[in-house]
């Protein structure tokens, strides 16, 4: 039941009574063991669970009666198909056959999901790659444009995704959620050669899952009684582009060398697939294979024309523009086994190697550009996923099935080309741009070093089917281990020389020393029992469940080896970091309006807590991981040979102000004393974590045979927000000040308003961090709520035709006002380290800049244009085997932002001071800097973008059940020139456009099956 359908109905004589009794087989030849069966109870209602998806035929039969079979039902996974049935008193053995099409409405599940047949995928631009459901599914929003890409041809955007303002896609393989920490971004990609259908989950999501959101459920293809296979390749290349950089973008910073210049590099993909009989009816296999590289340009960004040691400035080559480089392989294999006549069991494993050998080129936003050897190589090797599943019918109503697996990653990040470990990482603020290397404080994202990362799953049910009731219980348990200290841990020059620069306007305006090595160990155990049933009362059926969850981490001692400015550091064992507890209703109903089941109203509600994969409180991570302190390098004077050689003259140890830097911003910097702690409401607690509730109400109708419609309202809303707050200095030791924003006709109202809510600490307490994690409702409320509405059409056609797409409309509303009024006072992030990603899914500010603590920003209700979209699919047969299919997109533009540098010369006089990371308050001179913004988030975007992709194919019959089709692809047939980043600090680079959609593409491809 973790990935298939169901059938269910109600069987009645002539005059309408009800017919206890009845005996119901389901026969497919998807099943291995052919026929599944049922008995109708004392209201005459059964149901068949565990049907796998494919076409099927449904025999009633009862001793005195005719027997009756329905057939031509194409069962879906995860839906629950309406067969009713009428029996005949017949005094002869006679059968009564009756065809008809599949039902569209699904009127017992409170679930709304949408189902994507393989065939239906292959047929669409993009070769039924998983990455094409974001640009088909309403409602989905990437969670950065930069993952748009190529003509949809990268792998990074998977389950880089989210729905009506709920947590990310998860991926789900046999009822297992299979995603791992830092693992969507194209570090494990699902080959579509190996599934049969996916289906798009997106509310009223059961007691069975571990959280909510979009569940993208996998259904693996597995094998057959008849032998079949397919292969696929597609292929594209500069000379198969068009040019979409026009004056328009030239002026938004393109180089003229960019005119002409196709977005697409490099691309091929190869893959294919065979299955079929070991032993008939016994054991089936599937295995698979794939090939894929990508490689595209970001129109934007170029190397550097420069080196270290000889040069430490940035000059972009404008005739080396930067490209990605990804790189995957997979092979998979699935056998399925009939052991017994009741006993199944299914192995399945997929094994890659794979590479973002130039990783975070398309994902600026919330940080800044990065230049390609500033770009770490990051391999994914070993990288496996591998599951085990037993199912066992015991009786016509009772089924168990248990089932494991484990998923291991290890990302190892490596040096780009021309980086070598005295490198710097160097981040000019004028262009918000990082050059030079790329390394910080952190395992994992941030350094060269390897991290490995392994989850184990444990799952057993039981399910009980009476006929009126689908009463199912459970146990699943994840073990997450991540970390290898004594391997991975004890490299010097894992970020380099340990020390980062930041210059503004070509000069250095600071520097950040980092406590290298570093590396953490932490293992994390969730174990959850749910109850749920769906019970059937005439027309209505509720579907209720009950989850409860625990999960507890803990990490062991570690020793961290010295690094450049830090000495050698234990870190203590800790032990519940966090340990929530948590009990999660979800309930729902469907009501079959008419009883004909063609229509159907639903509603549902559900709590869904935070899935931890990583400790917010490991010690390794609550020590003081960097310190910053100014630089003037020009301070020592014209005469003297130090100044500007682009070098920190001074004491780097000293943690205060000496020579040409100014003091430490942590004082706890290489001590052992942690910078962080948590409060005990921040760890432990019954329904205190993170979570969110999601509600829904929807009405589904089938207008036409194969034609239906979905309305639906959706609501998201989260709780359980942690923030941060510096116990070192009281709320009263900031003191305020206003800037004035520049006059230009392209910021709100023209410019030259006043922001306020701009804090400095007192000089006194500069560099002392005690920071205590603790619950947001000690201070007041923070909220984040989406609203919206969905109106789509679900339809097929003719012999293979289909149509199916719509219209959402949504927004997401957030306050943290509560920490306007005590600038100690912070946010914790609800994703990644941006501190200023306070939301989750919610596009944030920069990183590095400090937030008005204002209304204006700090209660944000965006227009409600910036969350509607269009969205539709349709494929279209045509004579002569020729098929056309294409898809729509109409979306909101990117937010734009503008991050302002603040020069302390600009606030001297506001503040009656320097600031306090000034090296002294009695010299007027500091080239201390402050970055805040001068446009409140997510109020202002760039133009919507428009996309539409084409396909046309023609079918090639060789004989027998061979056939090949060939296929033409168009991406982006009107040649759009949407901006997907840009430069978002405010100056003469303001607004440059790093990254646009692709120019029109063409590619290539065919597709044999046999």
């Amino acid at each position: 039941m973790w990935a298939q359908g169901s059938i269910t109905g109600t069987v009645r004589d002539s005059s309408g009574a009800v017919l206890p009794g009845v005996t119901v087989e389901a026969a497919s030849p998807a099943l291995i063991e052919k026929v599944r069966s049922g008995v109708t109870d004392g209201q005459g209602v059964y149901r068949i669970v565990d049907l796998r998806p494919g076409p099927y035929t449904v025999t009633f039969t009862l001793q005195g009666f005719n027997t009756f079979r329905r057939t031509g039902i194409e069962l879906r996974a995860e839906f629950t198909a309406t067969v009713d049935a009428e029996l005949m008193l017949g005094t002869v053995e006679e059968t009564i056959t009756v065809s008809g099409e599949a039902p569209l409405v699904d009127t017992r599940s409170a679930r709304a999901q949408t189902q994507y047949a393989a065939e239906t995928l292959q047929a669409l631009p993009g070769t039924g790659r998983l990455s094409t459901l974001i640009s088909v599914l309403p409602g989905a929003v990437l969670n950065n444009e930069g993952d748009r890409a190529s003509g949809n041809l990268s792998d990074r955007s998977q389950t880089r995704c989210a729905i009506h303002g709920a947590p990310n896609a998860q991926p789900v393989i046999d009822g297992m959620n299979t995603e791992m920490a830092a693992s969507n971004t194209g570090v494990f990609v699902w080959n579509q050669i190996n599934f049969q259908e996916v289906v798009a989950e997106t509310s009223g999501i059961g007691a069975d899952r571990d959280t909510g959101g979009i569940q993208l459920n996998m259904i693996p293809r597995d094998g057959g009684n008849t032998y079949s296979g397919i292969l696929q390749l597609a292929y594209s290349g500069p000379d198969l582009q068009s040019n979409n950089i026009g004056d328009e973008l030239i002026a938004r910073g393109l180089s003229g060398s960019t005119r002409g210049l196709a977005s697409i590099k490099k691309f091929y993909d190869v893959s294919g697939g065979v299955g079929g009989p070991i032993r008939q009816d016994r054991l089936w296999f599937f295995g698979g294979a794939r090939r894929s590289v990508t490689q595209q340009y970001a129109a934007g960004i170029y190397w550097n024309r420069h080196t270290q040691p000889a040069s430490l400035l940035y000059d972009p080559d404008l005739s080396r523009p930067a490209h990605s480089d990804d790189s995957y392989r997979d092979y998979s294999l699935r056998l399925t086994a009939q052991a017994t006549e009741k006993h199944k069991v299914v192995v399945g494993g997929s094994f890659q190697a794979n590479c973002n050998c130039v990783y975070a080129l398309f994902r600026p936003q919330g940080g800044p550009l990065v230049t390609p050897e500033a770009a770490t190589e990051h391999a994914y090797e070993p990288d496996y996923n591998v599951t085990t599943t037993w199912t066992y019918p015991a009786t016509n109503r009772l089924l168990v099935m248990a089932s494991g697996g484990v998923n291991h990653i290890s990302q190892t990040n490596r040096r780009g080309a021309g980086v070598d470990e005295n490198s710097i990482q160097i981040t000019e603020q004028s262009l918000d741009l990082k050059y030079g290397a790329a390394y910080g404080a952190t395992l994992g994202g941030s350094s060269y070093s390897t991290i490995p990362r392994t989850q184990y799953h444990q799952q057993f049910s039981v399910t009980y089917v009476p006929g009126s009731h689908s009463f199912k219980t459970g146990v699943n348990i994840r073990t997450v281990k991540t970390g290898n200290n004594d391997k991975y841990g004890r490299d010097l020059f894992m970020a380099n020389r340990a020390i980062l620069y930041t210059f503004q306007n070509q000069r250095p305006v600071s520097l950040q020393l980092l406590a290298t090595p570093h590396h953490f160990e932490e293992v994390a155990h969730d174990v959850a029992v749910y109850a749920q049933d769906q019970w059937t009362i005439r027309r209505a059926t509720l579907n209720l469940g009950l989850r409860f969850n625990d999960v507890d981490m803990s990490s062991p001692e570690l020793t961290l080896a010295p690094g450049f400015f830090v000495g050698e550091r234990v870190v203590p064992a800790a032990e519940h970091i966090p340990h929530w507890r948590n009990l999660s209703p979800r309930v729902g109903a469907a009501y079959d309006l008419f009883g004909d089941g063609r229509t159907a109203i639903k509603g549902s509600i559900g709590r869904y807590p935070d899935v931890i994969r990583v400790s917010p409180a490991n010690p390794a991570n609550q020590f003081s991981l960097t310190t910053n302190r100014t630089w003037n390098d020009t301070l020592l004077g014209a005469g003297d040979p130090r100044s500007g050689n682009f070098r920190p003259d001074c004491e780097l140890l000293n943690p205060v102000a000496n020579g040409e830097c100014g003091a430490w911003s942590d004082q706890n910097f290489g001590r052992p004393r942690r910078s962080t702690r948590n409060a005990p409401d921040a760890l432990e607690g019954f329904n205190d974590q993170f979570h969110n509730w999601q509600a829904s109400v929807s009405f589904q109708h089938e207008l036409l045979q194969g034609l239906a419609l979905n309305v639906g309202y959706f609501r998201t809303w989260y709780g359980g927000f942690q923030v941060t707050e510096n116990q070192a200095v009281p709320a009263s030791a900031y003191d305020a000040y206003c800037i004035t924003a520049p006059t230009d006709r392209r910021l709100p109202g023209g410019g030259g308003n006043q922001i306020c809510g701009l804090f400095d600490v007192n000089p006194a307490y500069f560099g002392r961090v005690d920071t205590v994690v603790t619950q947001a409702s000690n201070y007041g409320e923070q909220t984040q709520v989406y609203d919206g509405i969905d109106i789509t059409l679900n339809g097929r056609f003719g012999q293979g035709g289909q149509f199916s797409g719509g219209v959402s409309m949504g927004r997401t509303v957030t306050d943290n006002c509560l920490l306007n009024d005590n600038a100690s006072l912070a946010n914790l992030p609800t994703a990644g380290t941006n501190p200023n990603s306070a939301f989750l899914n919610v596009a944030a500010l920069p990183a590095t800049s400090t937030v008005p603590r204002n209304s204006q920003f700090c209660h944000v209700t965006p227009p409600w244009s910036s969350g509607t979209q269009v969205k539709f699919l349709a494929v279209y047969p045509l004579p002569w085997d020729f098929e056309a299919s294409g898809i729509f997109q109409n979306s909101p533009g990117i937010p734009i932002t503008a991050s302002y540098v603040v020069t302390n010369a600009m606030v001297r006089q506001a503040l009656g001071r320097n600031f306090a990371a000034c090296p002294s308050q009695a010299v007027a001179t500091c080239n201390a800097t402050v970055r805040t913004e001068l446009v409140p988030p997510n109020t202002m975007f760039e133009p919507r973008l428009t996309q539409v992709d084409l396909r046309f194919s023609r079918l090639f019959r060789l004989g027998g059940t061979a056939r090949v089709r060939g296929t033409f692809d168009v991406y982006n047939v009107f040649n759009a020139s949407s901006v997907l980043s840009m430069t978002p600090t405010y100056g003469p680079a303001w607004l440059n456009a790093a990254q646009v959609l692709s120019a029109r593409l063409l590619r290539v491809g065919a597709q044999l099956d046999f």
